[in-house]
């Protein structure tokens, strides 16, 4: 008994050994989990003040127009949170001030990251504008819900794209309802003001100028409104009043070289031309930017000659520092000597100018091809430029243009097509590639250019259509004949959409209901050229020669492509045997007649 009795305190006491120990570990545990927890509450508190402060600081920087501590800042907060909405607010402020394409993508990070915000979509739409990005700007302000557009922002920038788009009525009524939410801001007056000149009717020009000419006696807007009445003058030829609001203009303090280049276009054909060609270049001579813009302005006036001697004599920092090499190459360009351009460039390192060196090197490279230098050399050049710009959508554009400028359509088109296959600014290099196609008459280059902004806008209707006709003209597939089927059916009262599918109809033998479907068109619809080409086509295959008659006239209007054309001409010459045909008829009957 005893020792069952001392084996069972021994128990205990082993017992309450390992629950003491429990319990001091778990109050240790405890404790320090806590801790843990207590630091790890510190530390997020630090780093969202942390990160709230710095935030506030580069707003400070950035009020303060210390724009560059500002950017520092702003990117030590993306880099603790890269969503900080103020930190890209600055990114965005100090990119556009800069003059930087970034400056697009913060402003859509920003929009992303507030997208309830109208002021932050008309934001976007505004830089995505100042940076040639129109169908961005017209993408997003066109998304900005109604009851946020009755602001001066929004009309101001509304006004602006439609400039841009060429719309100047459109403008026009942008403008008048920004000056009707504000009717004494002179700015806004302005604005309508300038986009009256283009008006059709001579009493509002008048009116136009006459505003024009009171706000430009007000100190903050005198610039604008001297060079828009400079403008003004020159397009109209009125040399007298172009030399005298230009003259005004180049005097101001805050004038710039393309106010001084407006001084020279207007007394260009003057005897004041020597005088102001002296004294622009006197000011262009302080800094490759205003040196290059003379040159090239110079260049593209007859005097690519007098241009490359002043430039080539301008201190060797500005000489050597783009874009004044390239403006120098151009003028060679424009003299056509074509060995000086190739030692100008060749060999050189124009940094991120280099593959503007190369396209003009293969230009250059073109030019010289002989039995001893072939073509290739040029080809290795131009291909050498299109990777250099590392496809970088607003160099490949500056290529594609002075591809065009040289006349190398193939090239251009190659360039046009890398940045068409991307995203950044491809509707741009779609309607270039449309009007280099249309130039040619390349019927297949139109259905890819078509084929491919459906696929970047499945919601283009346009596109759509051209995709249809031209399939069906081109190919007659099945796929052209349902595309024109379902837009027909969905858009009955389109005439584009429904000549194309009678034309669909009548590829599938189904001339008949072809013109029945055509017929469903007002009389006046059907005499457009170019529905009256396909009309007139439908009507000498039914045998409707005599209705057939009045269609061709307005038919051979149309400016058709080539395939077009050859139905046209066959169809015309159907129509031609079947006159010929029935005037032998009738002779032969008046022949029998009289035996």
């Amino acid at each position: 008994m005893a020792t069952s009795e001392s084996s069972d305190c021994f128990g205990n006491v082993r017992a309450i050994a390992r629950r003491d120990f429990f319990l001091r570990w778990g109050r240790r545990l405890a404790g320090g989990l806590l801790l843990a927890l207590l630091a790890f509450a510190a530390y997020r508190f630090y780093g969202a003040w942390r990160e709230k402060y710095l935030a506030q600081q580069t707003q400070e920087f950035f009020e303060h127009r210390d724009y560059q501590s500002a950017v520092l800042v702003a990117r030590h907060v993306l880099q603790l949170n890269p969503n900080n909405l103020a930190a890209c607010h600055i990114m965005a402020k100090t990119a556009d001030l800069a003059g930087r394409g970034e400056a697009v993508s913060w402003r859509q990070r920003v929009a992303a990251l507030e997208p309830n915000v109208p002021d932050n979509a008309i934001d976007l739409a505004a830089t995505a504008l100042r940076f040639g990005q129109i169908d961005l700007a017209h993408k997003v302000l066109e998304a900005v819900a109604p009851s946020a557009r009755a602001s001066v922002k929004y009309q101001q920038l509304a006004g602006g794209l439609a400039l841009a788009e060429k719309q100047p009525e459109l403008a026009e009524t942008h403008f008048v309802a920004a000056l009707q939410l504000e009717p004494e801001n002179p700015q806004l007056a302005l604005n309508l003001a300038a986009v009256r000149l283009a008006s059709a009717d001579v009493a509002t020009n008048e009116k136009a100028r006459a505003a024009l000419a009171l706000l430009a006696e007000q100190s903050a807007l005198r610039l604008e409104a001297l060079r828009a009445l400079a403008s003004d003058a020159l397009a109209h030829n009125s040399r007298v009043s172009a030399e005298r609001w230009a003259a005004q203009l180049k005097s101001e303090k805050g004038a710039t070289l393309a106010d001084t280049l407006l001084y020279l276009e207007a007394t260009q054909k003057t005897d004041s031309a020597p005088a102001a060609l002296l004294e622009g270049q006197s000011k262009a001579n302080q800094s490759s930017a205003a040196a290059a813009g003379l040159i090239t302005w110079m260049n593209r006036h007859g005097l690519a000659k007098a241009a490359l001697g002043w430039g080539l004599s301008l201190p060797k920092q500005i000489l050597d520092t783009q874009p004044v090499p390239l403006a120098l190459a151009e003028s060679h360009s424009f003299l056509q000597d074509w060995s000086a351009l190739q030692a100008w460039v060749e060999g050189k390192n124009w940094g991120e100018f280099e593959c503007f060196r190369l396209a003009v090197q293969s230009h250059a490279l073109h030019h010289l091809t002989t039995a001893d230098r072939p073509s290739m050399e040029s080809e290795t050049a131009w291909h050498a430029a299109l990777k250099a710009t590392e496809e970088r959508a607003d160099r490949l554009t500056a290529i594609a243009q002075l591809a065009e400028g040289w006349g190398y359509t193939a090239e251009a088109e190659e360039a046009w097509w890398m940045i068409a296959n991307g995203n950044e600014r491809a509707k741009e290099a779609l309607e270039a590639l449309q009007r280099l196609y249309k130039s040619k008459q390349n019927s297949h280059g139109l259905l890819r250019v078509a084929k491919r902004a459906l696929e970047l806008n499945p919601a283009d209707l346009v596109a759509e259509n051209n995709c249809a006709s031209l399939g069906l003209l081109l190919t007659g597939d099945n796929s052209a004949r349902r595309l024109a089927t379902r837009l027909h059916a969905e858009h009955p009262a389109n005439a584009a959409f429904t000549t194309t599918y009678a034309f669909a109809l009548h590829v599938e033998g189904r001339t008949g209901e072809a013109l029945k479907t055509l017929e469903t068109l007002k009389e006046a619809q059907l005499r457009y050229p170019a529905i009256a080409a396909y009309y007139f086509v439908m009507l000498v295959e039914n045998g409707n020669m005599e209705r057939a008659h009045s269609f061709l006239a307005p038919a051979n209007k149309a400016a058709l492509l080539p395939e077009e054309q050859q139905l046209l001409t066959a169809a015309t010459r159907k129509l031609l045997v079947h006159d010929s045909q029935d005037a032998a008829k009738s002779v032969a009957a008046t022949e029998s007649s009289t035996d």
